[in-house]
């Protein structure tokens, strides 16, 4: 007989100062969508992204401010509570992202205006060794204004974990590192996004050989082939994530798979909405659904749930938005469930598989 945990804990990050509360903990119920904020944690500035342990026992926040760090936290076992263990220097600035390998072993780092990549091992304790590998970037684009140097944007594992993937938002490629054993990285090539296009995020389809990322810069996303030898990402195509009728000023968000692996959504920061895409599952190339606004402005990052939920993280309308997904088109719907907090950012959660 298989035991269900309802109760879904979101880790919400957002931009705030040292005084103020800066991660909030809540919980969704998996059955009827409900939200609630149970606790939040102040003397921290702006832990704008943050990600959790594979066995949700400790909560890692980078700190995007001119000298970066990023915190590590332990999450009390039964109240969720989060209490400070570490922190450490990301050693460039504005860390923007941070996400762990999918054994726990190794914390990834991305710092924007830095353009510099980093990793720690994480030690069993959940504490942070000191670093172990190191990348700075160099370059520009042709965007006069957001492509003057290099902006790493984020670092993402491969689901083996052997290599890593950063997007850099200011050269328009996206980096592949080999990751060893000791958390050592080494360049094994890049894939070149369009000129101006600002790769951003990107995801990784359950099959580990499809990837698909966010564009910020055009407004854009494309889907990607990973070559099994080499690990380097090959371009499948590109689709817009506007409406042909859009005249608007508009920046890519954030980009999420269907726990199925049949959708993807991306957000519009201008636009103001969940674009949908449906992947082919013969080419893995993607086809437009539809838009959906996401009641709020600037949704900055989307969160995939459990249950069949979407969270759309409002940072300029101070708002958490809840939509339901339908289980045979992936359609969103929003439930009326929301959360009020003062610019958020980022949602993560724990327990997004169900435990038998």
């Amino acid at each position: 007989m298989s035991m269900i945990d309802h109760k879904v804990w979101l880790y919400i990050g957002t931009y705030a100062s040292v005084e103020e509360a800066g991660i909030h903990v809540a919980t969704m119920n998996r059955d009827t969508g409900e939200l609630e904020l149970v606790s939040s944690v102040a003397g921290i500035e702006n832990p704008s992204y943050v990600a959790i342990s594979p066995d949700g026992s400790h909560l890692y926040a980078v700190s995007e401010k001119d000298e970066g760090e990023v915190l590590a936290y332990a999450v009390h076992a039964d109240t969720h509570e989060l209490h400070l263990l570490d922190r450490k220097s990301t050693e460039g600035g504005a860390p923007c992202y941070v996400e762990l390998t999918p054994d726990g072993r190794h914390l990834l780092v991305a710092n924007y205006t830095g353009a510099n990549v980093c990793v720690f091992p994480i030690r069993e304790d959940g504490t942070l060794a000191p670093m172990s590998g190191h990348a700075q970037h160099e370059g520009s684009g042709t965007h006069p204004e957001r492509q003057d140097h290099a902006h790493t944007h984020s670092i993402v594992p491969a689901l083996d974990g052997q290599m890593v993937y950063v997007s850099d938002l200011g050269t328009d490629r996206i980096t592949t590192y080999h990751l060893d054993e000791a958390g050592a990285i080494k360049e094994a090539g890049y894939t070149s996004s369009a000129a101006a296009a600002g790769p951003r995020h990107l995801v990784f389809h359950p099959n580990g050989q499809l990837a698909y990322g966010v564009n910020e810069l055009d407004s854009t996303v494309t889907a990607y082939m990973r070559h099994v030898e080499t690990g380097i990402l090959e371009a499948l195509g590109t689709l817009s994530t506007l409406p042909e009728d859009f005249e608007g000023e508009n920046t890519g968000g954030d980009i999420r798979l269907s726990l199925c692996g049949r959708y993807v959504y991306a957000s519009n920061r201008g636009h103001d909405s969940i674009v949908q895409y449906q992947i082919d599952e013969q080419s893995g190339k993607l086809e437009t659904v539809e838009w959906v606004p996401v009641k709020g402005r600037t949704p900055r990052n989307l969160a995939v749930l459990p249950g069949g939920y979407v969270l759309a993280s409002n940072q300029d309308s101070n708002n958490i938005v809840q939509f339901a997904t339908e289980p045979d088109s992936g359609r969103l719907t929003p439930t009326g469930h929301e959360l009020t907090l003062n610019r958020p950012v980022c949602v993560m959660a724990d327990r997004l598989e169900i435990e038998d």
